[in-house]
């Protein structure tokens, strides 16, 4: 089959989307696939790879770093898409690459499959609007396109549920991106404490993700004071970059934890797994992701995860086997941090078990199922 990505953001960009269409797109091809990848132009990146195409964009002046695509955009790469007509469009987004993609799917008969990654709804405080029109708006434009696609892939249970809430009616697949494990696991960690000034043998808590308002950072911090008056030389490492690292970096001075908080700023992905190698335990106090990528990847680690309950990681984490999952306050999570930290036996009992379940979210084997819709659609 040939396939055809469509996504909002791609490299250099750096967030979940990005390594949920990377990761797809390298497994689909290891499985005898062609890919293309479309994605909008970014100021002053050139590709080295000859399947992503750019669209000519627009950078929004609140969010430089996320330039949009302009509308009609896809018509100035005709001829990519004569020299590469695609058996199947997939778009990762509701929006402008979306609906390029949307618009090729239509005009060439082929299958139109659209993954919903993001719950937009409660990422209305990044738009400067009234926040209730901006959440009923993401709700329609949800709705409307997901209704417009022949099948809808959701990452996880919960998703599925928020969809058929807002009104969707076409087919969900539930399939959650997949962690490389060859990545993960399979090059020489390099040591990462001293460089971020944490002391060897210091008991150490790990994020991973955006350092980011929807992310729930402010509880997880407070958490961390919590659990730092029972664990008096833990530290925690927040790993990744963000528009809230000032707020993040204020509430920790203020709790009197600032030189016990880290910020490794952005790295590259497997000096993110250099991270997570050395921590005893990953916490995540996200309500808004879909998946539980990054609670996956600390798993696969054999780092455990206290996680507070949301639809990403119930369907990741099987609370008392191979991690916890716990109420979403920070009180209820700083109980869940120092449970582990406070017991080699469990730290050891979770950290084993969460290793062997990481392995059942395999990169390849979630691009198979991925694979087994595109081919069911096609015979339809």
């Amino acid at each position: 089959m040939r396939i055809a990505l469509f996504t909002e953001c791609y490299r250099p960009i750096v967030n979940g989307v990005v390594v949920s269409v990377e990761t797809f797109a390298g497994e689909l091809v290891k499985l005898g696939h062609e890919v293309d990848v479309y994605a909008p132009a970014y100021p002053g990146h050139k590709d080295a790879e000859a399947n992503v195409h750019r669209l000519p964009s627009i950078s929004p002046p609140t969010r430089p770093r996320y330039p949009i695509a302009l509308p009609y955009s896809g018509r100035f790469l005709s001829g990519a898409f004569a020299a590469h007509p695609p058996d199947i469009v997939h778009a990762q987004h509701p929006f402008a690459t979306g609906r390029e993609g949307r618009r090729l799917a239509r005009g060439m008969k082929r299958p139109l499959v659209f993954t919903y990654h993001t719950l937009i709804r409660d990422y209305a405080h990044y738009v400067p609007l009234p926040r209730p029109m901006v959440r009923a708006a993401a709700v329609w434009v949800s709705r409307t396109f997901s209704n417009s696609a022949d099948c809808v892939v959701a990452p996880t249970r919960g998703v599925e549920e928020v969809l058929r809430g807002y009104g969707v009616h076409r087919p969900i697949e539930v399939i959650p991106t997949g962690i490389d494990l060859d990545l993960i696991r399979g090059t020489e960690r390099e040591p990462a404490r001293s460089e971020f000034g944490i002391p060897e043998g210091a008991p150490l808590i790990a994020y991973s993700g955006r350092i980011a308002r929807e992310k729930s950072l402010d509880v997880l911090v407070r958490a961390f004071a919590l659990a730092a008056e029972r664990e008096r030389e833990a530290h925690l490492l927040l790993v990744g970059g963000g528009p809230w690292y000032e707020r993040c970096r204020g509430l920790a001075d203020s709790l009197g934890v600032g030189g016990r908080v880290h910020f490794t700023g952005y790295v590259e992905r497997r000096r993110v797994f250099d991270c997570l190698a050395e921590a005893e335990v990953f916490a995540f106090a996200s309500l808004t992701d879909t998946q539980g990528v990054a609670v996956l990847e600390a798993m696969a680690l054999g780092c455990p995860a206290v996680a507070v309950r949301s639809g990403a990681v119930e369907d990741v984490i099987r609370d008392g086997v191979d991690g916890l999952i716990v109420e979403p306050s920070a009180e209820a999570l700083a109980e869940g941090l120092v449970a582990v930290l406070g017991s080699d036996d469990v730290r050891r009992r979770l950290g084993g078990q969460a290793r062997k379940r990481a392995e059942e979210f395999s990169a390849g084997r979630m691009a198979g199922r991925l694979a087994g819709v595109y081919k069911k659609l096609l015979e339809n």
